[in-house]
This record gives structure tokens, C-alpha cells and sequence, in this order.
């Protein structure tokens, strides 16, 4: 009988300590290999679950055996000797409620036998709290319960510390203002009241005072209602005390701040402060600000002095001469304004090359750029010719020998040409022949140059493209007739009876044999140094081609053209060590391999995050052929090239989730090429997970949501850009993916919509597909217009992606970080174009972007953004539309023309290729 009533007691003492399901707990009901009478559910706010063939059944008061009991009677309807599971996988909050000087709720779920005092532990509080702790109220169940905490903070303990329950409200009243002294004005403090306080005492408190910063000499002391004046520095030194009491204020006067803001073209902008004895001028404000050097000065176009009343006071630069008489009132803003730089970019047959700046006084022309940068020779400013911008060409013989001007503008280009007047001669007098622009452009002087003596002379033949012509040299010294010459003619001076032959083409030269020597190809070959037979493309004898593997004879006085292979050029752009086109000569092997070797070679390393991946021949604007790189790499794979192929490399992204939860980085995780992509190489990332933190997973990916225990033992694969859930914030915030992949955390109050959710992360109104995924479930939206976002109310915990791309978008190619389509918004101009692609590289020629609009075929309109790199004004930055390309070139000397071969074959890549990555 006593044994049965100490199982009894057992039973009951066991029963009353078992954990009761509470609302809001979230219980897991597992049945071994039924799948289908297994589920995880949160208990509902009127205490049910719903359950197959129970319907919704109220479990909160139960334990989880007494659950498992109601569960088993049902399964055992379906299913012999069933094995039931119950356990509770989440625990709903537990809150006790702080008012009065703290005002905010704590969750104790997790902190079992916390006691009053040891909540005041937790939360970091201390004797200075400004809690009047003699007087702690705790409301439980509609009964008030009071409590004296000042022991604790002296021995440690006070009677009867409470066990916190769920519901409890604590009541922290602020400390009154009559238990405490306050100072006001130039300093602020509260410190509680205790006997034997003095003033001196209470200064000291406050530190070291700064007269600069207070009248401390005409303090007030206000005691019992009475106010007196006092002078602080008499207390500080000692010469006498005040005895404080409760409800005592010290004011303490603020002296007003002097200061001046100085901005524009200074070394040191920003605030500048002045002691009391300093006079606030012009000049100390500008020597406070780093000066303004006499080399400086000239660029000083104004100086605006802009005072708090809003009156604006404009200067002259002459002004700096008397800057120490200019008094500048207290909190104004002083702007020095800079002259707006202006230059320009010149390459060609000049002595100075490259961006020229002019000095604010320069005249802004084309005649006093000349002067600035010089020419090489007298030949260029007599033949020599100035392009603007690609577009206006001067005679630059008008410019510097006439009255002739031309205007510049910020940014322009000039390109200062000077094409060479050469005639090639071929005879016993070999060579290239430049003439002068003081000399006669005629076949008759050349001859007379040459001092050619007639009667040893056959004849002298003109050969001018296709045509020949043959002339009396006689005739020629007489002025009997005038042949006059173009560039690049060839002079062929035919003796007589001598035993030779004539080359023209890529190789001009007289080749003269012995009388008895026999002539043959061969021969001639060897005699000019033409050995190697590989470098010969053609050559031919009155336009027929001869076979030069063989040793022909040939007549003596022929004239043969000799035409060499010309070099193979191809654009290699793309993630590469070094892009740009490459040329290979004769003797090397213009193939893939060769390609990437010259250029540095391929991003290849299991190291890496980004390597490159897929290779792209791109011929005749079409995709020619595809490779992969890292076969290349290896040697595996090789492809022959051609002239003028484009050779395009993609980047191979690495792997990446995106982790949010507590305990661990919150923010886009990246693995290299190397490492294994799954839960357990993850995990090792993050750096484990830290004691205390929940064990939970849930992996978010596109066909659904998984949630499971994660153990050391255990694994997992995981899908590139999935969300990786781990102890997650529930209470305050939402999870935000964007559309270009940036992770996001937004907080949230109660009845957040997703339209706030987006709007608060800056998510583009364009943007129309969501995806929320919500405990174990997921939701796609579908919003035609963004206002419907304001039908969805977010909850802590939900993690929002966003799915689509506008669909307005351009092109933006060429020198910038990173090429390729982006999408538009309203108003994004061809500069914001250019930092959504990551802004201008090294190369880019930023005064020379060129914008086609509506596509290849539209106009080029040139956009001068030189500004956006030099600091200067950008007059003109015109707004995209859908279709429009932006091409960034390295050349500012190109036309718009010239770089279409180039922009096609970009725009082949990015509208083929694209569909690989989908």
C-alpha cells in the first residue's frame, strides 16, 4: 500500500512538471513509414491542430504523450501497431512585459529560472539606469507585488527575487527629478542625489569644462527655488563650495559656436572653428580650409559668401589680394568657385601628345592648341590636316598661314594628321622618295632629282595601281611634256643593256644579274632575301600569278609584283588575363592556344570564384564555333583562326546561397571552383554552428522547401542561389533577395505590406514577378501593377524574391567593368548606363562615347562624358530608350563607323549567348 502511494505521488510530481503545449508551439507528428499521416503543424490561436480524420483537436494544456495517445487511436484504425512520434520542434515566445522607464517585451522561452534580478543582469542595467529601483512593481494575474532592488547592486541579492512567468508585467518607474541634481545648458547630466553632494563634486562628474564651449564664468545655481549666480572656475580652484540638495539644477550657459563652412575649390573643406580670440576673416577661413596657392589662384573664378540670413555675397577673385580685411559672419558658408576646367585630346604628328588643359584666360582654339602642343615638321603645317571629333577637317596651312580659327570645345578630340608624299623609285637608284611640300608633285622632277643621264636610260615607266605607262626620259628633263605624280606611284628606271629585273609590290627592288648569269625566280628570290617561301602570298608577271615553288627563267627587264602574306589580326574581349586585338605573322600558328598565350593566358585556378568558361568564335557575325576553356587550359581542345575572327570569353560564376539567421554572416556565400558545393562545406564556411543556435535548416530553392535537423554526420547538395535558413529572426525582420542577386534584411512593424517591403529596400517599380516563401510553403506573385503590393501583408521570417527582369533594356559595350545588357528605369541616362556596368576602365576614352539609337543601324550620337572623370561639367547626357547600344571605345580617333564591326559582333555574343545562361 506505501509503495503504491509513492508511485502514486511519482506519477503526479512527473505529471506536474511535464511540459504542456502551449498556442503558437509548432509540434511534429511523425509515423514510422506513413508519410501521410505524418506532418508538422503549429498550434492555432484557439489551441487546435488539424489532424485526418479528427478534424481540427484542441491540444494546448497537453503533453506530448497525451497527444501521442489521441494520434495513436486514430493510426490504429488504418494501421497495425502503429509507431507514433509526438515532440515539440519549435517552442512558441514567452514574453514578460517592461513599462515605465524601459518599455519593451522579452521573450524567456529560452531562459528557463530567470528571476527578476537576473533579468536585470541580462539586459545590462546598473544603480545609474535612471530606475528608481526602491520602488519595482510586478503585475501578475491582476495581483501588484513591490520589490526594493537597491541591495542588489550593493550585496548581491534581495528577498524574495521572483521566478519569472510568461504574461508577468514589471513596472521600472523613471527615478523622479526630485531624488537627483541635473546640470543643463552646456553640459547635461542627472546623478542621483546623495548625501554630502557638493557642487564641487558634481563638476567633477562632468569632467574637464571648456571655456570655449561654455560661459563657466556665469553659471546659476538653483537650490530650494533659489537662483544665484556663480562663477565655476572660483569652485574648480577651490576658493569655495556649495552643499547640494535633492531637485538641485546647475545651468551652465553654452557659448555660441564659431565656425564657418568653407567649400569649392580648397584642399581641406569642411567646418572650420574659431577659438574666442579669433578674428573670423576671408583669409583665415581659407588658410583653416589649406590655402589657396598663387599658382591657384588664377583658376579662382569667384568666391560666394552665403550667410545664415540667406543673403549671397559674391566676390571677385581679386578679392584674395584683401582677404584678411573681409570679415566673414559667424555660421556662413564661404564657396570658392573654380573656373570650369577645360581641355582637349590630341594625338598625331604633333610634339606634345595626349589631354592638353588650357589655363582659364586661354584662348579655346584650334591656333593656340597648335601653339601648345607643336607640330613635328614644316610638312605638317603646310599638308597637314586637323580632325575634330571625326567629324570637322581643317587644312591646317588655314590655321597657322592664314586667319583661318576654329572654336574648341571640352573634351574634343584632334586628330593632327600628315600623310607623307612618297613615291617609290625602283632602278639602279633604289628607294623611297618623300617630297617636300615646297616641291613639284611631277614625274619630271623626280628625274631630275635622281640626276638620271638619258642616254644610258631605256625608258622610265610609271606604274600606278593596274596601270603602266612608259616616258622618254628626255622628253622629261626638257619639260617636253608634265606627268604629274600621286602618292604612293611607282618610278621604274629602266637601263640600257643591262642584265637585271624589277620588283614592285610588297618588295621594290633592282635586281641586277652578271651578263652570262642566268635569270631565274629563284635566284631572284634569294637575292632580296626572300628564302623562306612561306612569306609569299602571290607573285605575278603581267597579272598572271607564277608558281614561285619553282626556279622559272625569267626574261631579262621583267617587272614582277611581289605581293607578302599580311599578318592575321583577331579581338579577343572577354574575361581574359589582357584583351585586345592580336597579330600573328607568317611564321606563327594563329590558333586559340597561340591567342590566349600572347594575351597572358586564360582566368583558369581551382582557387578561384570566377574563371573563365566558354569560348566563342565569332565570324561573318555568326557564332563560327564554341569551346571550353578550361579544355583548352589543358591542351584537350584547339580551334584555327582567321583574319578579323572575334573571340569572345564568358566567366564561369561560381556557386553561391544566399544565409540568413542568427549565430551566423548573414549575406551571399560564394564557393570556389574546388570546393564541394553542399550543407556540411557551407557550414565549414560559416565557421560552424555557434552553441545555442538553432539546429533547423531550411533550404529554399525553385521547386520547393525543404526543412531538416543538421547533424555533423549528415549532408546535403545544394542548388546554386538557393536561401539557406537558419535560426531566423521571426520577429522582426523580412529576408529580401533583388534581382541582380543582392541579399537584403528589411524590418518590419505589424501589417507591413510587400509594397513597403520593396519600396524600403529600393526595389525598382518595374520589376512585377515575386516569389515569398513562408514557412514550408511558397507563393509566386504575379503583380500587373505595383500597387497591388499593398494587398500582401508580410510576416517576420518571410523571405521575398524577386524573380523578372524589366523589360526595357540597352546595350552597353566596350570599355567598362562589366559589358553586356542591363536593364533600364525611367530616366537612366547613357552615364548612370555606364556605372550600372561598372563605370569606365583604364582605356575608356570617356570624351568619345558613342550612343546608337534604337540599334546598330540608328544614328551615332557622340556623348562627351570626359567630366565624369576629370571632375569637369557634362553638358549632355541623354536618356536611353529600349533597344539603344552605349559603346565605351578605347580610340577617341575612330568614327562611329569604324567600331560597328566591332559592336556587331558584341551584340551577335550577347543575343545568342544569353540563351545559354537562362
Amino acid at each position: 500500500m506505501r509503495r503504491s502511494l509513492l508511485t502514486l505521488a511519482l506519477l503526479v510530481c512527473v505529471l506536474s512538471f511535464s511540459y504542456t503545449v502551449r498556442v503558437g508551439d509548432t509540434i511534429a507528428i511523425e509515423v514510422f513509414q506513413q508519410p501521410s499521416f505524418s506532418r508538422t503543424v503549429k498550434v492555432a490561436f484557439d489551441g487546435t491542430i488539424p489532424y485526418p480524420y479528427l478534424g481540427n483537436v484542441k491540444v494546448a494544456g497537453l503533453t506530448v504523450d497525451q497527444i501521442k495517445e489521441m494520434i495513436e487511436q486514430v493510426v490504429r484504425r488504418f494501421i497495425r501497431e502503429p509507431d507514433v512520434t509526438v515532440y515539440v520542434l519549435e517552442y512558441a515566445p514567452m514574453y514578460v512585459y517592461l513599462q515605465g522607464a524601459l518599455n519593451r517585451s522579452i521573450d524567456i522561452s529560452t531562459h528557463p529560472e530567470l528571476t527578476l534580478t537576473k533579468l536585470f543582469s541580462m539586459l545590462g542595467l546598473d544603480i545609474d539606469s535612471g530606475i528608481d529601483y526602491e520602488n519595482v512593481q510586478l503585475v501578475r494575474d491582476g495581483k501588484v507585488q513591490k520589490f526594493n532592488v537597491v541591495p542588489f547592486f550593493f550585496e548581491g541579492r534581495i528577498e524574495n527575487d521572483v521566478l519569472l512567468k510568461e504574461g508577468d508585467r514589471i513596472h521600472l518607474p523613471p527615478l523622479r527629478y526630485e531624488k537627483t541634481v541635473q546640470v543643463g545648458g552646456a553640459y547635461s547630466l542627472i546623478e542621483k542625489y546623495v548625501p554630502g553632494l557638493t557642487l564641487k563634486t558634481l563638476l567633477l562628474k562632468l569632467g574637464t569644462l571648456d571655456e570655449e564651449k561654455a560661459f563657466i564664468e556665469s553659471a546659476h545655481l538653483s537650490i530650494d527655488g533659489e537662483t544665484k549666480k556663480i562663477d565655476l572656475r572660483r569652485v574648480l580652484d577651490g576658493s569655495f563650495d556649495v552643499p547640494l540638495k535633492p531637485g538641485a539644477f546647475l545651468y551652465i550657459p553654452k557659448r555660441e559656436e564659431r565656425y564657418i563652412y568653407v567649400v569649392g575649390f580648397v584642399p581641406e573643406p569642411g567646418l572650420k572653428t574659431f577659438s574666442a580670440q579669433e578674428r573670423q576673416t576671408l583669409a583665415l577661413a581659407l588658410a583653416k580650409a589649406g590655402g589657396i596657392s598663387k599658382d591657384d589662384e588664377k583658376w579662382v573664378e569667384k568666391i560666394l559668401i552665403k550667410t545664415p540670413d540667406g543673403t549671397v555675397q559674391e566676390l571677385p577673385s581679386s578679392v584674395l589680394a584683401r582677404a584678411h580685411e573681409i570679415d566673414v559672419p559667424n555660421r556662413s558658408i564661404v564657396e570658392t568657385v573654380k573656373h570650369p576646367e577645360f581641355y582637349v585630346y590630341v594625338q598625331g604628328a604633333v610634339s606634345k601628345k595626349g589631354r592638353i588643359d588650357f589655363d582659364p584666360n586661354e584662348e579655346r582654339t584650334l591656333r593656340r592648341l597648335i601653339d601648345k602642343v607643336g607640330l613635328e615638321n614644316p610638312n605638317v603645317e603646310w599638308e597637314g590636316k586637323a580632325k575634330i571629333n571625326n567629324d570637322i577637317v581643317v587644312d591646317l596651312r588655314d590655321i597657322v598661314h592664314a586667319d583661318k580659327d576654329v572654336p574648341l570645345s571640352l573634351g574634343d578630340s584632334i586628330l593632327i594628321s600628315y600623310e607623307p608624299f612618297i613615291v617609290q623609285v625602283v632602278g639602279a637608284q633604289v628607294g623611297v622618295l618623300q617630297l617636300n611640300h615646297y616641291e613639284p608633285k611631277t614625274l619630271n622632277y623626280v628625274v631630275k632629282k635622281f640626276s638620271i643621264q638619258p642616254e644610258q636610260i631605256e625608258s622610265i615607266v610609271l606604274i600606278r595601281e593596274k596601270n603602266t605607262s612608259a616616258y622618254d626620259p628626255s622628253q622629261l628633263i626638257k619639260d617636253q611634256i608634265e606627268v604629274p605624280l600621286q602618292r604612293l606611284d611607282t618610278v621604274l628606271v629602266k637601263q640600257i643593256g643591262v642584265n637585271a629585273v624589277y620588283l614592285i609590290g610588297d618588295v621594290s627592288s633592282y635586281v641586277e644579274f652578271k651578263s652570262n648569269e642566268p635569270i631565274t625566280l629563284q635566284r631572284i628570290l634569294a637575292k632580296v632575301g626572300l628564302n623562306d617561301l612561306r612569306r609569299i602570298e602571290k607573285i605575278t608577271l603581267d597579272e598572271e600569278p607564277l608558281d614561285h615553288s619553282k626556279d622559272l627563267p625569267i626574261e631579262r627587264g621583267t617587272i614582277l609584283k611581289i605581293e607578302l602574306k599580311k599578318p592575321i589580326h583577331v579581338t579577343a574581349m572577354g574575361y581574359l588575363k589582357n584583351t585586345g586585338r592580336v597579330e600573328f605573322n607568317y611564321q606563327e600558328t594563329a590558333d586559340l592556344k597561340t591567342l590566349f598565350a600572347k594575351l597572358g593566358g586564360l582566368i583558369i585556378g581551382p582557387e578561384l570564384y570566377y574563371v573563365s568558361d566558354k569560348v566563342f568564335i565569332m565570324r561573318d557575325n555568326t557564332i563560327a564555333a564554341q569551346y571550353d576553356a578550361q579544355k583548352i587550359f589543358m591542351g584537350v581542345e584547339n580551334a584555327t583562326l582567321q583574319d578579323n575572327d572575334f573571340v569572345y570569353v564568358t566567366v564561369k560564376e561560381p556557386n553561391q546561397v544566399y544565409v540568413f539567421g542568427r549565430g551566423v554572416p548573414n549575406g551571399l556565400v560564394k564557393f570556389t571552383q574546388a570546393e564541394e558545393f553542399d550543407l556540411r562545406t557551407l557550414v565549414g564556411k560559416l565557421g560552424g554552428i555557434k552553441e545555442g543556435i538553432s539546429r533547423k535548416v531550411t533550404i529554399v530553392t525553385e521547386s520547393g522547401i525543404d526543412t531538416f535537423l543538421w547533424d555533423e554526420y549528415a549532408n546535403k547538395a545544394l542548388t546554386n542561389n538557393s536561401i539557406i535558413l537558419f535560426d531566423v529572426d521571426k520577429e522582426n525582420y523580412v529576408y529580401l533577395i533583388k534581382a541582380d542577386g543582392t541579399p537584403d534584411m528589411v524590418y518590419i512593424d505589424q501589417n507591413t505590406t510587400l509594397y513597403e517591403v520593396l519600396m524600403k529596400a529600393g526595389i525598382d517599380k518595374n520589376y512585377r514577378k515575386i516569389e515569398i516563401a513562408r514557412g514550408t510553403e511558397k507563393y509566386s506573385l504575379e503583380l500587373k501593377d505595383i500597387a497591388q503590393a499593398r494587398s500582401y501583408v508580410m510576416k517576420p521570417g518571410d523571405v521575398v524574391k524577386v524573380l523578372d527582369l524589366p523589360q526595357n533594356f540597352a546595350y552597353v559595350l566596350g570599355e567598362v567593368n562589366k559589358p553586356g545588357i542591363i536593364n533600364l528605369t525611367e530616366g537612366t541616362t547613357v552615364l548612370q548606363a555606364i556605372i550600372q556596368s561598372g563605370y569606365f576602365t583604364n582605356k575608356a576614352a570617356a570624351s568619345t562615347v558613342w550612343l546608337y539609337k534604337g540599334g546598330i543601324d540608328g544614328k551615332p550620337i557622340r556623348v562627351n562624358l570626359a567630366g565624369a572623370i576629370g571632375g569637369g561639367r557634362i553638358e549632355y547626357d541623354p536618356i536611353l530608350e529600349s533597344g539603344d547600344i552605349v559603346f565605351v571605345p578605347s580610340d577617341i580617333f575612330k568614327t562611329a563607323l569604324e567600331w560597328i564591326p566591332v559592336i556587331n559582333n558584341l551584340i551577335v555574343f550577347y543575343n545568342n549567348i544569353s540563351e545559354f545562361f537562362k
